[in-house]
């Protein structure tokens, strides 16, 4: 198994054990109001994350303002990887550009079930995990980051489009 693909099981792994601590912990808290409650609660963190997402509104979200440490590599080709995958994959030990994953942080606490908080993990899994093999794809000399800054404010309206329309999908029923 290359590193690669090591440092992307992590990824997965890391996502769904914080879909699953989301999980549980939301579990508690929505024993203090009935459905309807969360559902505006959701309605109304949506929209003000939405707005800073396009940077309409201007505050801070929780996050770890450092990126893991490399040392994890430490622990070998397979190991490492995996290690600093995880970190990464749980979003508690990295940068947050984007307030989606609050968005779905939020949506997996107050609103999701199992299958849905396992759909999630998996696709913020796969969905760091398609950031990082596409970046490998592209040559040395920062054409990613170049063609990433180009298409921003397409690939954010589109993130936010299919973002809303899961959130109302999930909410009606």
């Amino acid at each position: 198994m290359g590193a690669r693909w090591s440092f992307c099981g992590g990824l997965l792994l890391g996502a769904l054990t914080t879909a699953m601590g989301l999980l549980l912990a939301g579990s508690l808290i929505r024993l203090a109001a009935p459905p309807a409650v969360w559902r505006w609660v959701l309605v109304g963190a949506m929209v003000l994350l939405v707005l800073r997402e396009f940077g309409v509104l201007r505050f801070w979200l929780p996050q770890n303002k450092r990126l893991v440490p490399e040392h994890v590599h430490r622990h070998g080709r397979v190991f490492g990887p995996l290690q600093f995958g995880f970190e990464m994959g749980t979003s508690l030990r990295t940068y947050t550009p984007s307030a989606l994953p609050h968005a779905a942080a939020l949506m997996i606490a107050l609103w999701a079930g199992p299958l849905a908080a396992v759909l999630a993990g998996v696709g913020f899994g796969l969905g760091r995990s398609a950031m990082t093999t596409g970046n490998l794809l592209y040559s040395d000399d920062n054409t990613w980051d170049l063609a990433f800054i180009e298409h921003e404010r397409l690939i954010r309206a589109l993130l936010v489009a299919g973002f809303a329309v899961s959130t109302a999908v999930a909410l009606v029923f």
